[in-house]
């Protein structure tokens, strides 16, 4: 467990989109300018590589289009940068970037239409994209999955090196929840049918030197959620039926057991046994409980649960009107360590590490200081502290960015 932390201060910027290396050493700070600032009239915008360790800049990314948004690959030799914040529905034309990991030499740019998902692989040198259709709606425009598309390309030479295509008359493949087993030996999406959910189907395509469908499934009674969620090692997934949530056998398809009255896991797999989810449920008028739940994948049996940071309050509309607005503004986010062994929860106030099959508490990284006044009460000294908390890809070092932005602690995983 890591024992200390060490704080490695950097210039001082108000952003939320910074991405670390697997290795926890180095961080891009993405749409700056030289010197760390940005006019109205600029549209041009560089990425910043920092050395966690000394807090120098170790490279500048440039290129011609807009840097928003970085991250590496699982084995660090290939970072990728795209010009739009995250891909949603509106995003119609995305530029994806590819650069060494190591070096920071750019590498080429490849320009998607209409895209819907994206997904780099472990060792960088595979992207794939899901194209769909644009369409209008009451004057807003935006992507369809209809008449998707879903290409591979090689990293190092823009060369397509596959591509599946799904639709038809009747279906309408989900891609935006594509998911890839963590193996990267399997794809697995939803085919939803345009007019009757009984006829949803789910379909799987293995990577063996090349691209081939090996099955196609029509749970029942039917597919009720369209994403799927992985166990760590990719053997198993599980799908939502409904009121029961089924688990498959990854290579075959065979069906490998149903849980009767569990949801399909909103937090995902914490081990390869263990399935999480969280419920909300009110508390009072004014604050809200969070509970994670974590579940047996074998049986359902419900192995531990506990609270959650989640408090949230109604303010008044700004514009008078009669509805109020609901504002959360202290919730948990949960990160499993890569090994699956334990878990982090962090929050404005609280970062924790949890053992993933007890929910036994390992250590708490960062909390608020407490005192007792001349009353007898206990009160906190400060205020929030956190911004966000995350494992390296590696799983050897645990980073906390302060909530003023100013700092970043990491810490060293200690193997027991």
């Amino acid at each position: 467990r890591p024992p200390r932390s060490t704080l490695f201060p950097y210039t001082t910027l108000f952003r939320s989109d910074w991405a670390i290396s697997p290795d926890g050493r180095r961080m891009v700070l993405t749409g700056l300018k030289e010197g760390h600032t940005k006019t109205r009239t600029d549209t041009k915008q560089a990425a910043f590589v920092f050395d966690l360790q000394t807090g120098k800049r170790v490279a500048k990314l440039e290129h011609p289009d807009q840097i928003r948004t970085a991250s590496w690959s699982k084995n660090g030799k290939t970072l990728m940068t795209l010009d739009v914040p995250a891909v949603n529905l509106f995003t119609r034309t995305l530029n994806v970037s590819f650069w060494d990991g190591e070096t920071f030499e750019y590498r080429h740019t490849i320009t998607i239409e209409n895209v819907t998902w994206i997904y780099l692989s472990n060792d960088g040198e595979r992207f794939f994209a899901a194209s769909g259709k644009p369409k209008n709606l009451l004057g807003i425009k935006y992507v369809a999955d209809s008449n998707s598309v879903v290409r591979i390309w090689k990293t190092e030479s823009r060369e397509v090196e596959d591509t599946i295509a799904r639709s038809g008359a009747a279906f309408n493949p989900k891609t935006r929840e594509i998911e890839i087993s963590p193996d990267e030996k399997f794809l697995v999406m939803v085919n939803k049918h345009k007019s009757d959910p009984s006829k949803h189907r789910l379909l799987a395509w293995k990577f063996d030197g090349g691209v081939k469908q090996i099955y196609e499934l029509q749970p029942q009674p039917k597919i009720d959620d369209s994403r799927i969620e992985f166990s760590p090692d990719g053997k198993y997934f599980a799908l939502d039926v409904g009121k029961n949530l089924q688990i498959y056998e990854t290579e075959t398809g065979k069906l490998r057991v149903e849980l009767t009255n569990v949801e399909l896991p909103s937090w995902g797999w914490l081990d390869n046994e263990t399935l999480a989810s969280v419920d909300i449920k009110a508390k009072n008028f004014f604050e809200a409980g969070r509970m994670l739940k974590a579940f047996d994948a074998n049986d359902g049996r419900l192995l531990f649960k506990q609270r959650l940071a989640y408090e949230e309050s109604v303010t008044p509309d700004d514009y008078g009107s009669a509805v109020n607005e609901t504002v959360v503004y202290d919730y948990t986010t949960l990160r499993p360590h890569p090994t699956r062994k334990m878990f982090l929860t962090s929050s404005n106030e609280f970062v924790n590490i949890f053992d993933s099959r007890t929910g036994e508490l390992l250590q708490s990284v960062v909390h608020p200081m407490l005192v007792v006044d001349l009353m007898g009460k206990t009160r906190k000294i400060h205020g929030k502290t956190v911004a966000s908390a995350d494992w390296s890809k590696d799983g050897k070092t645990l980073y906390v960015f302060s909530a003023n932005h100013t700092s970043v602690s990491l810490w060293k995983l200690i193997e027991d």
